[in-house]
């Protein structure tokens, strides 16, 4: 790594903050290559706010301090760190030098948990810059590999929420639509998702394309997909899941 020394930093930080057994089980419950310390989502929000060495750098130095550390850790948690130093961040102000290197991450990705809070980030830099970054979100949705084709899809939504859909249905729907038969868990999982949060804004859409391709969806994203719909609209979708 170009930078060891403040990955060590990094890393030693963390530790001092992690629980060895509780980081093994992370490693266990996310089916991750990854070591983990062990550290609750609490305490490393905290810590990366205090600050590293590096974090007075100007900012295109510390992305790439950041991206090294991404690129090359063993440690899911400095991932987590990396991550973390810019969730707020691209909420607030997304700096155009942050797509061509954030792209790069989906490599390391390899367990539910970085993905969803990779999409995370990914939701802004789409926000801001469509016309740059959908484009590889559409090539990786046709992507055979489990982790991009999810990113694919969950970035299309700001996580939750009232304000968490901001594209159409027509942008989110043959996304979503090439994903609908791939029976991988963690994908029927993301179906599901990203169908009930734009349900939230497109009801009639949606449940349109539900009861269109009932047959199609798996029963665990059907459930998902519908869970926030009233006790009678959910009746009416479980039927035509059944014709």
């Amino acid at each position: 790594m170009k930078f060891a020394r403040y990955h060590d930093e990094v890393l030693h930080a963390l530790q001092a903050l992690g629980d060895p057994t509780f980081g093994r089980h992370m490693a266990k419950d996310r089916g991750s290559s990854l070591n983990y310390v062990g550290i609750r989502v609490p305490a490393l929000r905290r810590r990366v706010r205090e600050g590293f060495s590096f974090s007075d750098l100007d900012p295109a130095s510390v992305l790439a301090v950041w991206d090294d550390l991404w690129m090359g850790s063993e440690w899911g948690d400095v991932l987590f760190a990396a991550e973390e130093y810019y969730r707020p961040r691209v909420r607030k102000q997304v700096d155009p030098a942050y797509w061509p290197v954030m792209k790069r991450w989906i490599a390391r990705v390899d367990n539910w948990c970085h993905s969803d809070v990779l999409s995370g980030t990914y939701s802004r830099l789409l926000e801001a810059d469509p016309a740059t970054v959908m484009p590889v979100l559409e090539r990786w949705n046709e992507d055979e590999a489990l982790w991009p084709r999810r990113v694919s899809i969950v970035s299309l939504i700001h996580y939750s929420g009232k304000n968490a859909v901001f594209l159409s249905p027509e942008q989110v729907l043959p996304m979503v639509d090439r994903c609908v038969e791939d029976r991988r868990q963690p994908m029927q999982k993301a179906v599901g998702w990203v169908l009930r949060e734009v349900w939230r804004a497109y009801p009639e859409e949606i449940q349109a394309y539900l009861g269109s391709n009932a047959a199609r969806i798996a029963p665990s994203a059907f459930t998902r997909a519908i869970e926030r719909m009233d006790a009678a609209t959910r009746r009416e979708m479980r039927a035509r899941q059944l014709q």
